[in-house]
């Protein structure tokens, strides 16, 4: 059985195809097109096989995605999933180092109007991510032997 899944870059929605490529090798022509002033940032979804594509994205796609900001040299990725208690969480994906202190290396993209900042260990290039990528196309996960860390998106509640 075929996967189903669409993709999203700079806010653009496409469903991921492998007419031309296979999914990995079209992943990796993705993430290989981030680049300055170009393309920043890339989301990978599931998709179920009986819903219609444009209809889905439309009412906002998958609760959970992969997704990446910054160039191909040098990115975050982010997994937004649910976890095992049912809470909807998002983590930044590490290969696991010295998480002492705040992050201190800067990911722009959106032409350098936003920025990640994240840990030395958490900076990809598009090869290794494409890996990940792709093992999350296949399997639902990230591979064995990398690290998430919790990344709290909730706004802060305004002071009375």
């Amino acid at each position: 059985m075929m996967k189903r899944h669409y993709y999203t870059m700079d806010g653009n929605s496409m469903e991921l195809r492998s007419d031309f490529r296979g999914p990995r090798d079209q992943i990796a022509h993705l993430l290989k097109l981030l680049a300055p002033g170009q393309r920043s940032t890339f989301i990978l979804g599931p998709m179920p096989d009986d819903v219609n594509f444009v209809e889905y994205v439309y009412r906002g796609g998958s609760p959970v995605y992969l997704q990446c900001a910054g160039t191909a040299e040098a990115m975050t990725i982010e997994w937004h999933k649910v976890d095992d208690d049912g809470q909807d969480r998002h983590y930044i994906v590490g290969r696991g180092g010295d998480h002492s202190g705040e992050p201190s290396v800067d990911i722009p993209f959106f032409d350098g109007n936003r920025t990640a900042t994240v840990y030395p260990d958490e900076v990809f290039v598009a090869d290794e991510a494409t890996d990940i990528f792709f093992h999350y196309y296949e399997t639902g996960r990230i591979p064995h032997g990398y690290e998430l860390r919790w990344y709290d998106l909730t706004w802060p509640k305004p002071q009375p």
